[in-house]
């Protein structure tokens, strides 16, 4: 339980706190930057820590086995879902603070969690309320609505309008993607894709959406919500995708022989490049302005993959404590926390 402090400048460790339990699944730093929020899974808290100073300001008690924690876009408000709570729970907090103010009974076995861009709206995946997403009023801390997905509904993301958002269904058979009208709160399709679909992203401009599914990669229009292709790994276990800031590039992360990381031009959805990380990884997350990734990897030795984007190739490795699950980097992208079971 650890959070690994890197000064992405030099890649190298500048403080390492004793604190942090997170499931791949988290935001840390609040929208300005000066505060992160750590989620200590099994002790059922968050920790607030001053980034500047890299110091423990406070812990906030949560519910059972908190999963994912997030901010709303003007920073206010923190949610987090507490997957082992049952009757399923969401944690509210004031960012201003660092004190808990609610909590939001809804569904069961929650995981994700998402804000609308206009923070009004609050999402919560229920795996195992028959497949569905809460809906809660922000303001109020409310639920208003439960909308019916598929089987094991796990990540969900809105796209940048705020007006759709896409849930994946890991145990539907065949995998399929939820789409669902923000406004009316409403199933409008659902989108047949691969097998076992887990990570999904939006591209910035809201126009195509990539799906991992366990080997291979949907591409969905997303105006018209159908797979317009289909990036085949051959072979794969892929975990995570992101892309780039400016939207031409997308990295996922395939768990198949030790670990790689592969490279999809999002022009003509091909993988041009595989950088081979000899690791079993967890997620990956860019700098600000794109041009460096980092990759967590663990199992056989914690560490994190340093990738110039510009070349896709590893230039540093970086030894952290245990087995390192999420990083994010401060909006400016000099700091960089790494959080470790």
């Amino acid at each position: 339980m650890t959070t690994t402090v890197i000064d992405v400048k030099t890649h190298s460790i500048i403080a390492t706190l004793p604190m942090g339990e997170a499931s791949f699944k988290q935001s840390i730093f609040t929208p300005n930057g000066k505060i992160a929020y750590v989620i200590n899974q099994i002790l059922g808290n968050i920790s607030v820590i001053d980034v500047k100073t890299h110091i423990l300001i406070t812990t906030i008690q949560v519910g059972l086995g908190p999963f994912d924690l997030t901010f709303t876009f003007d920073g206010k408000i923190a949610y987090v879902t507490n997957f082992r709570d049952n009757p399923g729970t969401v944690s509210v907090i004031d960012v201003k603070t660092h004190s808990k103010i609610g909590t939001v009974q809804v569904g069961l076995r929650l995981s994700d969690v998402a804000f609308t861009p206009d923070g009004k709206l609050a999402y919560v995946v229920n795996n195992l309320q028959n497949g569905a997403v809460s809906v809660i009023d922000v303001k109020t801390h409310t639920p208003i609505g439960m909308i019916p997905t598929g089987a094991f509904p796990f990540n969900i993301a809105f796209t940048p309008d705020g007006k759709i958002a896409y849930v994946t269904n890991f145990f539907d058979n065949p995998g399929t993607v939820s789409v669902i009208d923000v406004k009316t709160h409403s199933l409008i399709t659902r989108i047949l894709v691969g097998d076992s679909p887990d990570a999904l992203s939006f591209t910035p401009d809201g126009k195509i959406a990539y799906i991992a599914n366990n080997d291979s990669v949907s591409v969905i229009d997303v105006k018209t919500h159908t797979v317009i292709s289909t990036v085949l790994i051959g072979g794969g276990n892929l975990f995570d995708i992101v892309f780039t800031p400016n939207g031409k590039i997308a990295y996922v992360i395939n768990n198949v022989s030790n670990g790689s990381v592969l490279v999809i031009d999002v022009k003509t959805h091909s993988i041009i490049a595989t950088i081979a990380i000899g690791n079993i990884s967890s997620v990956v997350d860019f700098t600000p302005d794109g041009k460096i990734a980092y990759v967590t990897n663990g199992v056989n030795n914690g560490s994190v993959s340093v990738i110039d984007v510009k070349t896709h190739s590893i230039v540093a490795t970086i030894a952290v404590r245990d087995l390192p699950r999420v990083v994010e980097f401060t909006p400016d992208g000099k700091i960089a926390y790494i959080i470790s079971s």
